[in-house]
């Protein structure tokens, strides 16, 4: 199993590189590059896995193997240069942005953008031309030492040229490799102390830590140069401390980024659970007017158990039934509610805060019950001052503001003793009427 950790370690960083190309960073060459950079190192990990190297190792041409290390080993300083050049890209873009601010401030925008570009270009070029160096120097050196698989290991004749070609190969690509990455750990540690503390610092420190443990991964390669000049063989494919040091800076730069990504994440997690919780307590007051009043359902297909897919929309579609109900309900009123409120909050007083909202409670509990039996209150029946309550109260002008008026006045319907015994009083009087008329 640990010749197998590699693998999650190398798609870590190709699924990033699919983040990246998609990303909106503002610089377009700082969000390419690191693409680039985390694509290339992806690749690498994976085709330099020891099962990779032992499944093209078992098609019986061993110099295909010997090509795939080479291949592997060039991926790695294609991402390392790509690194590197992420310290341009982002100097240029800040360049840019301080360009186009003097330039707004002038009233000229002429040229800054070509200005602020032609040193990335500079460094561009650079950097390729110190990559196509290595490159050619590798294949040089890997081409006169001829080396072979011992195992999976690479190896050379006993020759002191042979073994010194392939330590040399070893050693251009360490030392590349270092010079590219402690480029960007500078960038990374000047911007982390001018952010300070607070998210945008704490990710660039962790990402400063993701290079300190590529670096120390990198330095790993001193024990294959030192092998190679003293014995003529080095490891071939990646080993488990490899591997190690890889996932530690994968976890790094996953922390890195998830300190300016988690906390909208989690923003939307709380929202959604909110949302629900909200949904939730409106429950019991919508199932009630839904019984007596079903054509109010926005959507009838829904089956209430099933909890909602996107509940914030759930929770809007319930206030609107919810606010239909309250007025369908209005013609149903009943005047006598407020006297037996009345008598019911002499026997059970609701708190200070809770009076409005006990007043529409009850309210709703008796037109509810003149509602089911389908018919209206008396012509002639004496008008009340809190006959009228349903909808008095002032709604807040926002969703969540409203989901928590109705959630408190849904609370106050189910459980205040007062309102139950205004609906026990309806509904008594509902029965009576019923009887009266048969």
């Amino acid at each position: 199993m640990s010749e197998l950790a590699l693998y999650p370690v190398g798609l870590f960083f190709v699924l990033s590189s699919a983040h990246f190309s998609r990303s909106r960073i503002d610089s377009r060459p700082a969000a390419r590059f690191t693409c680039y950079g985390t694509a290339l190192l992806g690749t690498a990990l994976l085709v330099l896995a020891p099962p990779t190297v032992r499944a093209v190792q078992g098609t019986g041409v061993p110099v295909l193997a010997v090509l795939v290390i080479v291949l592997g080993d060039g991926l790695r300083d294609g991402a390392a240069a790509a690194m590197r050049l992420l310290v341009p890209a982002l100097r240029a873009a800040d360049a840019a942005g301080s360009a186009g601010t003097a330039a707004a401030d002038n009233g000229d925008g002429t040229g800054t953008a070509a200005d602020a570009a032609e040193p990335l270009r500079r460094e561009v070029r650079g950097g390729l031309a110190l990559l196509a160096g290595v490159l050619g120097l590798r294949v040089a050196l890997i081409t006169a030492a001829a080396p072979g698989l011992a195992g999976q290991d690479l190896s050379v004749g006993p020759e002191l040229s042979a073994r010194l070609a392939l330590a040399g190969y070893t050693a251009v690509g360490m030392l590349h490799t270092a010079v590219c990455l402690t480029a960007l750990l500078r960038e990374l540690a000047r911007r982390a102390r001018a952010a300070g503390p607070g998210r945008l610092g704490t990710g660039l420190r962790l990402l400063a830590g993701g290079l300190v443990a590529g670096l120390l991964w990198n330095a790993w390669s001193v024990d294959d140069v030192l092998r190679a000049a003293v014995t003529g063989s080095q490891d071939g494919p990646e080993d488990l401390l490899c591997a190690a040091l890889g996932g530690l800076c994968a976890a790094l730069i996953a922390a890195g980024l998830g300190s300016t990504l988690w906390p909208a994440a989690t923003g939307a997690v709380r929202g959604w659970l909110r949302a629900h919780r909200r949904y939730r307590a409106l429950t019991p007051l919508w199932r009630d007017l839904h019984t007596v009043l079903p054509e109010i359902a926005l959507d009838p297909a829904r089956r209430l158990p099933l909890p909602p897919r996107d509940p914030r929309f759930a929770l809007y579609r319930r206030i609107i039934e919810i606010h239909d109900a309250r007025l369908i309900l209005r013609q149903h009123l009943d005047p006598r509610a407020a006297q037996w409120l009345d008598r019911a909050t002499r026997r059970f007083p609701p708190p200070a805060d809770h009076t409005a909202a006990t007043a529409e409670a009850a309210s709703l509990a008796a037109a509810l019950e003149l509602a089911a039996a389908g018919t209206l209150p008396g012509p002639a029946a004496p008008a009340a001052p809190a006959a009228d309550a349903l909808g008095s109260l002032e709604s807040p002008d926002t969703l969540d503001g409203e989901a928590d008026h109705l959630a408190h006045l849904a609370r106050v319907y189910a459980t205040c003793p007062a309102v139950a015994e205004v609906r026990t009083r309806a509904r008594a009087e509902r029965t009576r009427a019923a009887t009266a008329t048969r």
